[in-house]
């Protein structure tokens, strides 16, 4: 088992992204922690073979196609090795100071909790459970919807019904978008960690998004920040 409760930590990351790599792994040792890189498939290494057999479409770039297989990869070593609560994360995350206690209250309040289901644990897309549907000393909320792939627990039964329908359908959009349909349509649970204890680097302008075109560092940042304080704080007022 590892620390927090956690089965394993995995983290999505392109062997050439140094910088990234050297940041989760400074982000993670803040708690003394460590977690095991995902570096098969990056975009040099995607075959015409292994291009037709996972994607359909001319929509995606080869650097969105190379963060969907090493999710898939993530997936296969968590059915694999039957893990049930491993935490996935993309090499870019900022973590909270409570991130230990973030993720702690998250296994804690989902022990029980009936299979399927996927915990989000950070801000992606700035989605927060409104004020009104809060419980005081609670931190997981149901959720209509998931936030971004940046940081998520998940399990093997729910991982094999991923790549169960991917494996049907070959993909035509990011990863996130895909996660999203095929936990509707399996019945997989969304979950959402209320504080998030996770943020995205790219968001707040500490890198440059290597998946798609984007602001300038300083601009993304400074949009993101204000759009976290609209969703947030602002809009919570009447929520």
């Amino acid at each position: 088992m590892h620390a927090l409760g956690l089965d394993a930590i995995l983290i999505i990351n392109v062997r050439s992204f140094v910088e990234r790599r050297l940041h989760v792994e400074a982000q993670l040792g803040r708690f003394g922690l460590r977690g095991q890189f995902i570096h098969d498939f990056d975009a040099s290494e995607i075959t015409d073979e292994l291009d037709r057999r996972w994607f359909a479409g001319g929509e995606l770039n080869r650097g969105q196609k190379s963060c969907a297989l090493k999710h898939i990869a993530a997936l296969g070593m968590i059915v694999e090795r039957g893990w049930q609560r491993c935490l996935v994360l993309e090499d870019d995350v900022v973590l909270a100071d409570d991130f230990p206690a973030g993720v702690r209250a998250a296994l804690e309040e989902t022990s029980a909790q009936p299979h399927p289901f996927v915990i989000y644990i950070g801000a992606g897309g700035n989605f927060y459970t409104p004020t009104s549907q809060r419980v005081p000393g609670r931190r997981i909320y149901p959720a209509s919807k998931g936030r971004f792939t940046d940081s998520y627990v998940i399990g093997a039964q729910e991982a094999a019904l991923r790549l169960a329908h991917i494996e049907r359908q070959p993909m035509t959009k990011p990863i996130d978008v895909v996660f999203e349909s095929i936990d509707r349509a399996a019945g997989i649970q969304f979950l959402w960690l209320e504080h998030p204890v996770v943020e995205q680097g790219s968001k707040l302008g500490l890198f440059e998004t290597s998946l798609e075109p984007a602001l300038p560092n300083w601009l993304q940042g400074l949009r993101y920040r204000l759009e976290r304080l609209r969703r947030r704080y602002i809009y919570q007022l009447w929520r």
